[in-house]
């Protein structure tokens, strides 16, 4: 995957965007940050990491323009990600955005994506590509975020851990590290659980990381990952009307509560990555994965209502890079991948909580291919990537179902995917870019069930959605500062729209809604006052709005798209002072619309977060005791809009003030 972590350079300030000179491998070929053609940002955990709470992954992506986060809190729903709006339709898990863990797929070849699998204390560095990146990516790739978990060793170590917070908030960390010569292994264990701020919103799970790194030499390297999770239980307390929230927060729905509503998951997976310099100017890698999931949930309705789904998912690829030129330069790489998805689906009835009869019984198919070539080309201060991919997706579905009849059927969705950029140097700290990018994002196969006929087989009304992105920006380094200015426009074509019926209440359906028209600008800047002193904010503008949209209850077009708030600002200080580490940021969110017809309208907050550790060494033994305050004002705010919902049951309520602390052991 080109996955060079050991050329990664040392960042010492604590979860800050980095625009100098760093070695990212989010974009699958070497360059920094300064000359890459798109836009790209990257957040180091390494020195912070030991006063986080690692409840949240939002906490994680804090910063990136751009970016918005929501559902922290929902774990049977999952964390919702959209990035430049992509991502926002989803109503359960992360649609439209590519997913890495070292370089491996986490994302399904349908595009589906969890990070549930993953324990946050093994995140040591998170690099987001802002945008269309089909390209590289193929299918659901509106955007890029790869994790990076340690694999470069100083010494043998172990350390352990335990956090406690409000609402019943338990976390308890083991993690380890040997390596001799030419081999390490860093290995982490977790569980974790909490009762959760509203009634019937608890969580708990356990799960074991390992990475095993191994150099044959200087210019060959294996990677072995293994992941294993056990969620018994994630509660889903529902979303509700607007005086529901007005009478009390922490209140789960009825129907929640009497149907039982909640998931449980266990998943196992394997990834193997391998890389070969066989010159200065000849590289190649390679990797593979192995997973599958075992879900089980209840659905707060009675027809179909409890779900059972076995998954299995694997696949391949490679990449073949090759360096050449004199006075032009170019690095010139072909690469592929394919990946093949089968879901064993099951619906029953739930009645209230029990499973009832069988109501659908189908095998659900996806299988990808894909391939591209790119050219980076350089000369003087110029430099240009161009590329172009084509992806084959069959999808394909078996009724075991029969007794409504047999409604198997399948689908191709195949897509073309380009990309163009230039990057000039203006001088020794200045860089303009600019960009044109496309992508694609299939229905992943939970939508494509989720049949508002009633029946099974999948809705043959969707098709892809798809994406023309063009960008232009700025980067300005300087000593003691930092300044990214992007602007962007982007036109999408048939976006997935999720929608709720009357008859079907609580239950999710999607589809096309014609053309969107989105334009925006991103702004970064930190500023190192001081050597102990830094402070770091980052703006967002989004006018994001459909172009065409005509459903039968009204004409949309000209609305803007629900979800996504025009104005998103967060601004962070970071202060080390000897043993003393705190972090105090802050997240502005403006309105933002709960429906296609922009008559629900959710209001702006403020949300505040402090955090501060205290290292204390004695003898070989490091002790790091900390603590935290989330939502420091108590501001009243909704930590979900769950989108063209029912009945107007939009809104999932975010916890008020709480507090939270640990201490960590580090031999």
């Amino acid at each position: 995957m080109g996955s060079h972590s050991h050329l990664f350079a040392q960042i010492d300030s604590l979860q800050t965007l980095k625009l100098d000179p760093v070695e990212v491998s989010v974009t699958r070929y070497e360059h920094s940050i300064n000359s890459s053609t798109w836009s790209v940002s990257r957040l180091d955990f390494k020195e912070s990491q030991d006063q986080m709470q690692q409840l949240y992954f939002s906490d994680y992506l804090n910063g990136v323009p751009g970016l918005l986060t929501q559902n922290s809190n929902n774990f049977s729903q999952d964390l919702r990600i959209s990035i430049r709006g992509f991502g926002s339709r989803s109503a359960f898990g992360i649609r439209g955005i590519k997913l890495l863990v070292d370089g491996i797929p986490e994302t399904t070849p349908d595009g589906q994506g969890q990070i549930d699998n993953l324990s946050l204390g093994s995140i040591e560095s998170v690099e987001v590509i802002r945008g269309p990146s089909s390209i590289l990516y193929g299918n659901a790739s509106g955007g890029v975020i790869s994790i990076q978990t340690p694999s470069e060793l100083d010494h043998n170590y172990f350390k352990t851990g335990i956090i406690m917070g409000a609402y019943g908030m338990q976390n308890i960390q083991f993690r380890t590290g040997v390596k001799n010569d030419k081999t390490s292994l860093i290995l982490l264990a977790n569980k974790i659980k909490t009762n959760g701020y509203r009634v019937h919103s608890g969580f708990e799970s356990s799960g074991l990381n390992a990475r095993i790194k191994h150099r044959f030499n200087s210019k060959s390297e294996l990677n072995v990952l293994l992941n294993f999770t056990d969620s018994p239980i994630a509660q889903d307390a529902g979303s509700l009307n607007f005086e529901a929230t007005q009478t009390k927060r922490i209140q789960a729905r009825d129907r929640n509560i009497q149907f039982m509503t909640q998931e449980s998951v266990k998943q196992f997976k394997s990834g193997l990555s391998f890389s070969q310099q066989w010159s200065s100017n000849l590289f190649f890698s390679t990797y593979g994965f192995y997973a599958i999931r075992a879900f089980n949930t209840s659905l707060p309705f009675e027809f179909g209502g409890q779900v059972e789904l076995d998954r299995l998912y694997f696949g391949q690829g490679a990449q073949l890079s090759f360096q050449g030129g004199t006075s032009v330069k170019h690095q010139v790489q072909f690469g592929y991948s394919w990946a093949s998805q089968s879901d064993y689906r099951k619906r029953f009835m739930n009645n209230q909580g029990l499973r009832g009869d069988l109501t659908l019984d189908q095998d659900e198919n996806f299988d990808a291919f894909g391939f591209y070539i790119m050219d980076e080309l350089s000369s003087g201060n110029f430099k240009i990537v161009a590329g172009i991919r084509y992806d084959i997706n069959t999808l394909e579905a078996l009724d075991r179902f029969l007794a409504n009849g047999n409604d198997s059927g399948s689908l191709s969705l195949n897509a073309w995917s380009s990309s163009l950029g230039i990057n000039y140097q203006l001088n020794q700290n200045q860089y303009f870019f600019a960009s044109y990018r496309t992508s694609f994002e299939t229905p992943v196969l939970s939508e494509l069930s989720a049949n508002p006929k009633g029946v099974g087989g999948f809705n043959t009304d969707l098709s892809a959605q798809k994406a023309k992105n063009t960008e232009f920006g700025f980067r300005s380094l300087g000593k003691k500062s930092e300044l990214e200015v992007i602007l962007f426009n982007i036109q999408t074509k048939n976006d997935l729209v999720p929608y709720e019926l009357e008859s079907f209440p609580d239950r999710n359906f999607y589809r096309n809604s014609g053309e969107t028209k989105r334009r925006g600008l991103e702004v970064a800047y930190s500023l190192k006052r001081s050597t102990f002193l830094e402070t770091k904010i980052s703006y967002t503008y989004s006018d994001f709005t459909y172009e065409s949209f005509e459903k039968p209850n009204g004409d949309f077009s000209g609305n803007q798209l629900p979800g996504i708030p025009k104005h998103l600002v967060f601004v962070q200080t970071n202060f080390t002072k000897g043993n003393w580490k705190i972090i105090f940021n802050s997240r502005f969110q403006s309105s933002l619309y709960a429906d296609d017809a922009n008559k629900v309208k959710e209001d702006y907050f403020l949300l505040s977060s402090l955090n501060m550790s205290y290292g204390i060494k004695r003898g070989s033994v490091l002790w790091i005791p900390f603590m935290g305050i989330n939502n420091l004002w108590n501001s009243i705010y909704n930590d979900n809009i769950r989108i063209n919902a029912f009945g107007g049951r939009y809104y999932e309520p975010a916890p008020t003030r709480h507090i939270y602390g640990g201490v960590r052991l580090n031999l």
